[in-house]
């Protein structure tokens, strides 16, 4: 993989180079190698993909043993087992799954009484799905329990000093499922062995980040949630389109970005002092990645990249857009790790290292 990785390089360099010269023999070499490297690519990607069967198989027993501790019944289903996917994201899921199946058997599915008494069958279901989605794997867990209480997590936000009382009060109920995720947050007022010790949803927010994966939230009342995780099908290389802040080049995933124009200042807003895009009558916030970098003002031929993470959209005004490249993702050295906003590195066909932009950690910072 990381072989092919290096010719995928080589292919966007020579590209790249092609664009300078205008040899049709070159063109035409050029050109097949790019075939080529595309079908060996392909190969070597389904060499390493796995069933996703894998790390869905160890989830009945541990269902059955929190349920157990829980005195309460479940059913898990799983569905979209043979769904194939990178085996590197396989072992990466692994972690994360188990927390929302513990989650959900904790927090969502209500004791048998309580179930009984509400009209549902005594034991609760819990589902597992897997299925591809373009370049994506969407795997969803979802539970028939007790769905989340939007004005208990307020609450508990609030009591617990995680948020201020007045955004809390301007939070709507889709945007007060997200508080789950905040570090340290819990709905238990004691811990147990299964939960409530401020160690959990933020963490597997944080790990899907690292895999370039969101996470979302669907809940109702008395019917039960749906957790939604999306990641792309392989770890190794990934389509991004490439820009420009200063005399730099920086990278954007691909599948958050929506839309890209020219940037115009008289579809900048400003709400509780902060900078927001007018854009067909819908408001988001507005991120100066030059300002954000440390660097001077922006130029006059500024472009804005509208992105989106979960349901939370976010506009990125930039130097320049140069195009959609397939890069190459090398992980960041360690001392940059964790480090606000950057995912990962790259080398673009020109030659010169690029990094990749974390959009969650970007809207984290307007």
């Amino acid at each position: 993989m990381n072989l092919v990785g290096e010719l995928v390089l080589s292919r966007n360099r020579l590209k790249s180079l092609r664009r300078r010269t205008r040899d049709e023999d070159l063109e035409r070499a050029v050109g097949t190698l790019d075939v080529v490297t595309a079908r060996l690519q392909a190969e070597v990607m389904r060499v390493r993909m796995q069933p996703v069967g894998r790390a869905f198989s160890r989830f009945p027993k541990v269902a059955r043993d929190v349920a157990r501790q829980l005195k309460k019944e479940v059913n898990v289903e799983l569905i979209g087992e043979e769904t194939e996917l990178d085996k590197n994201l396989v072992e990466a899921l692994s972690d994360p799954l188990v927390h929302l199946v513990r989650n959900a058997i904790d927090h969502g599915i209500e004791a048998p009484d309580v179930r009984e008494q509400a009209g549902k069958p005594r034991a609760g279901t819990l589902r597992l799905s897997a299925q591809q989605e373009g370049d994506h794997i969407v795997i969803v867990v979802s539970d028939d329990g007790g769905g989340i209480d939007a004005d208990k997590l307020k609450i508990k936000a609030r009591e617990k000093g995680l948020i201020e009382a007045d955004a809390v009060a301007r939070l709507s109920p889709d945007e007060a499922l997200q508080l789950i995720f905040l570090p340290g947050f819990s709905t238990k007022d004691q811990a147990t062995e299964v939960s409530g010790r401020g160690v959990g949803m933020d963490v597997v927010k944080s790990k899907l980040a690292e895999l370039n994966g969101q996470v979302l939230i669907e809940s109702k009342r008395g019917e039960g949630t749906r957790f939604i995780i999306q990641v792309p099908l392989t770890l190794a290389i990934l389509p991004t389109l490439l820009i420009n802040a200063g005399s730099r080049p920086y990278a954007l995933p691909l599948s958050n970005v929506l839309e890209v124009f020219k940037f115009r200042e008289d579809q900048l807003r400003y709400i509780d002092g902060r900078e927001v895009l007018d854009l067909r009558g819908q408001t988001f916030p507005l991120l100066f990645l030059r300002r954000w970098l440390g660097l001077s003002d922006i130029g006059d031929d500024s472009g804005v990249v509208v992105v989106q993470n979960g349901h939370r959209k976010l506009g990125i005004v930039v130097d320049q857009v140069r195009g959609r490249e397939e890069v190459v993702v090398k992980p960041l050295p360690p001392s940059l790790r964790g480090l606000a906003g950057f995912a990962a590195a790259t080398i673009t066909g020109d030659g010169n290292l690029a990094l990749i932009l974390d959009i969650a950690g970007l809207q984290r910072a307007v």
